[in-house]
């Protein structure tokens, strides 16, 4: 017998007397002594809201409504509770944790009115209501509060409402208190938010790499959440409007998350992206992105046609002039969404005059109201380059206009 195979006999023997020692004496042992404390009916309900939406992180859809209900029902509790319930710290606690999830301002105005909390505690739920009212000045009663130093259950919660508040006067605060937040929530509802507000405060700083490695923590741990779509969404919106994805090396940059979220949410990111770019005459990030998003788009879909369509924009200068009219051919450009239809006819207006020179009649015409303004303004550039004539033709233009109105033009 090998040494392994003895090793596994001896545990194995070992494992079954334990049980049978374990099963003789279960009925002389005494029985556990719950622990004694105080009723929390309305903890107990707001912890249950908290479980929820922790589901809803995970992509638990059944548990939207489930949710919706039990904060229904903490409410309930909170506006018929009397001043006695909140001689108890975690009823206090669960009362300003029920506002931060989402509770409703009206449920607490009893207790407000009656001033329930002690003194040390009532700019904490004043705040609260401020907060979830919309009301500014109010909601910065959170401020002064340390989320270490409140209670564990609520400390996520109030970081990241201070760093809802802080964001407009100092994002780089506001980004160590989403950091706290995380730190103070992991695998809730709370993470989730801040992990998404995080990564796209990152983006308006423009952090390309931050931005990136964030989002893929995202994907990793809520990519089934049910804020996932929307979250993808803004995303981009982001990366448009910080100029995230200037180059293809930017762009290769989101490769990562792309792989872990779902494939329609990637395919919408970098059609947003692709077409975003081309304006912006970032072809060959409009074609790297088109050309990845085509991979997933099912056949015949409008995704496939956008990701065509703008693939064909970005490279058709590069086509052969044949191949370049036989794509734009094959465009039914009447199933093109209206912003996507404008987008192609300028690329086809573009493709027809690329290949013809400008009639001479446009650039002697331009070229003789520039020696005009230069003979008018001896101070300007040379005529050599555009820059010099778009000049000139602006300025023949106001002297043109100050004639007609009967003013002569200055020397």
């Amino acid at each position: 017998m090998t040494a392994l195979r003895i090793m596994t006999v001896a545990l194995a023997a070992g494992i079954a007397v334990t049980a049978a020692q374990g099963n003789e004496g279960e009925s002389k042992a005494s029985p556990v002594t719950p622990i004694a404390g105080p009723p929390t009916p309305i903890s107990d309900l707001v912890v249950d809201v908290q479980r929820l939406q922790a589901r809803l992180a995970q992509g638990d859809k059944t548990a939207y409504a489930l949710s919706r209900d039990r904060i229904k029902e903490a409410g309930k509790a909170i506006a018929a509770a009397t001043t006695d319930a909140f001689r108890i710290p975690e009823e206090r606690v669960a009362v300003v944790a029920y506002l931060l999830s989402g509770g409703q301002p009206r449920d607490v105005a009893a207790i407000v009115d009656r001033g329930d909390f002690p003194k040390e505690e009532r700019e904490l739920l004043r705040g609260a209501v401020g907060y979830v009212g919309g009301r500014q000045a109010q909601a910065q009663a959170l401020l002064p509060f340390d989320p270490y130093k409140v209670s564990l259950r609520l400390g996520g919660q109030l970081a990241f409402a201070q760093s809802v508040l802080t964001t407009p006067k100092d994002a780089q605060k506001a980004r160590e208190l989403l950091d706290i937040a995380r730190i103070l929530a992991p695998g809730t509802l709370i993470e989730e938010a801040a992990l998404r507000r995080e990564i796209l405060l990152v983006g308006d700083l423009r952090e390309t790499p931050r931005v990136a490695f964030l989002a893929r923590q995202y994907a990793e741990r809520y990519g089934r959440s049910l804020y996932a779509g929307d979250f993808v969404a803004s995303l981009a919106r982001t990366a448009i409007r910080s100029d995230l994805c200037a180059t293809p090396t930017d762009l290769a940059k989101f490769s990562a998350l792309l792989k872990l979220i779902a494939p329609e949410q990637a395919r919408s990111f970098l059609l947003s992206v692709a077409r975003a770019s081309l304006p912006l005459g970032r072809f060959e990030v409009a074609a790297a992105a088109a050309a990845e998003a085509l991979k997933t788009a099912p056949a015949g879909s409008p995704d496939e046609l956008k990701g065509k369509v703008y693939q064909l924009a970005a490279r058709f200068p590069k086509l052969p002039e044949v191949d370049a009219i036989a794509a734009f051919s094959a465009v039914p450009a009447d199933r093109l969404a209206p912003e996507d239809r404008a987008l192609f006819r300028a690329a086809v207006y573009t493709h027809a005059w690329l290949y013809e020179a400008p009639q001479n009649a446009i650039s002697d015409d331009a070229y003789r109201e520039a020696r005009i303004a230069a003979a008018r303004s001896p101070s300007l550039p040379p005529l050599t380059d555009p820059v010099s004539v778009t000049i000139g033709r602006a300025a023949a233009a106001i002297a043109g206009a100050e004639a007609l109105a009967g003013k002569e033009a200055p020397k």
